[in-house]
């Protein structure tokens, strides 16, 4: 089952997007740094550590990697990279950045557009930021110089989010049918993490690659008993026990892209409390997938769920907005939050993920992967969501 990687074509596209802004602005070179940028530009991944690294891109002209020397080889592959200037290693005898700055002043710009000052503090880095380097040229910093471009997913990117979708469903029946009293947190999370991922792996054929370094394709996680009202709780190696809540949380990746699938389960018949709590969540959420469509305001989305959740008076049990876009990041603007500005949009792809969070008792929370489309929605994840589903025998 080979899954196609976003083409060249496309990342041609991306940059050719980026010199029409530039032209737009005034702009005569793009300065990239942030490591996700630059791979969503050309589809080249470097390892960021203490070393800085940038994506030069021309309003006229070829795409240009800055590089130290460990990175030289690999930026030299690229096909969307037409050019790789390399210095050899941080910290070294004058500042990276400098040997940059000294190219870029040899083009007699004027006017660049950056992501960033600098390469920030990165592994310790230290080091000036362009402008320091560079007095002569005015550079003006846009840190959404890219990343506003990634809010709307292209029919490839998309496909690559279904196909995780289709993933993370099976991985999560994988934990579902693992989940019983006994069992550690930690333990069989690592130990599913790895089953699931060789399970991926070997449907995919070794065509497959991902933006990682040794990371795991799927990841399976989850949470158990009263930690579950944290809502970023870590996982431990505790016991599960009979009557726990159990939060999940799956991601499977490809070439980059991944949906969010969470779940709450109950280890053995639901208290009455349990129940009460997961029905209003359930509702909840259901009334935030309702509310999204192409048009809908961000905030109406979540208050429709907040609206749900404060007619139960559980207000004070709130503790975070509805959810945000994501695909290429694990969390991206816009938010589905009270105070966002903007619609949703045809392309773009929301997590909705409404929790309650009972101190004591546990916290109920499910995430679904949403796309909005031109008619109206369509669901990326599919596991099932009901309490009858998710209230394990044991």
């Amino acid at each position: 089952m080979a899954v196609e990687a976003i083409s060249q074509e496309v990342f041609r596209a991306r940059l050719d997007r980026l010199r029409e802004e530039l032209a737009a602005r005034g702009g005569e070179a793009a300065v990239i740094t942030s490591p996700r940028a630059i791979a969503w530009l050309t589809g080249y991944f470097a390892l960021p550590t203490e070393r800085p690294f940038a994506l030069v891109v021309p309003r006229s002209g070829g795409a240009v990697a800055f590089v130290p020397g460990v990175e030289w080889d690999a930026a030299s592959q690229v096909p969307t990279i037409e050019e790789v200037w390399r210095y050899y290693e941080y910290p070294g005898p004058v500042p990276p950045l400098s040997y940059l700055a000294r190219r870029l002043g040899k083009l007699g710009l004027k006017r660049v557009i950056a992501d960033a000052p600098g390469w920030g503090r990165r592994w310790g880095y230290q080091g000036p930021s362009l402008a320091e380097l560079l007095p002569q040229v005015e550079i003006v910093v846009d840190p959404d110089l890219v990343e506003r471009n990634w809010r709307g997913k292209s029919p490839e990117e998309i496909e690559l989010l279904r196909v995780s979708g289709e993933w993370a469903d099976r991985a999560h029946r994988m934990l579902q049918e693992a989940l019983r009293p006994g069992v550690r947190e930690l333990s069989l999370s690592l130990s599913l993490t790895a089953r699931a991922s060789q399970v991926f792996l070997e449907a995919m054929g070794e065509g497959y690659g991902g933006f990682s370094r040794g990371a795991a394709p799927v990841h399976v996680g989850f949470v158990s008993g009263e930690r579950t009202a944290l809502p970023h709780a870590m996982s431990r190696d505790r016991e599960l026990k009979r009557g726990d809540v159990i939060v999940t949380g799956v991601a499977v990746y490809l070439w980059g892209y991944s949906v969010e699938l969470e779940r709450t389960l109950i280890l053995g018949p639901p208290t009455l409390k349990q129940a009460r709590y997961f029905s209003a969540m359930v509702e909840a959420q259901e009334a935030g997938l309702s509310a999204c469509g192409p048009g809908v305001p961000l905030r109406e989305v979540d208050r429709r769920v907040r609206e749900v959740l404060l007619k139960r008076g559980l207000g004070k049990f709130l503790r975070h907005h509805t959810g945000h876009h994501l695909g290429w990041e694990g969390h991206e603007p816009p938010y589905i939050d009270a105070f966002s500005a903007g619609e949703m949009r045809p392309g773009q792809v929301f997590s909705i993920e409404p929790g309650v969070y009972i101190p004591g008792l546990g916290g109920f929370r499910h995430s679904d992967t949403v796309l909005i489309t031109e008619e109206g929605t369509k669901l990326l994840t599919h596991y099932p969501r009901d309490l009858k589903s998710l209230a394990l025998e044991v």
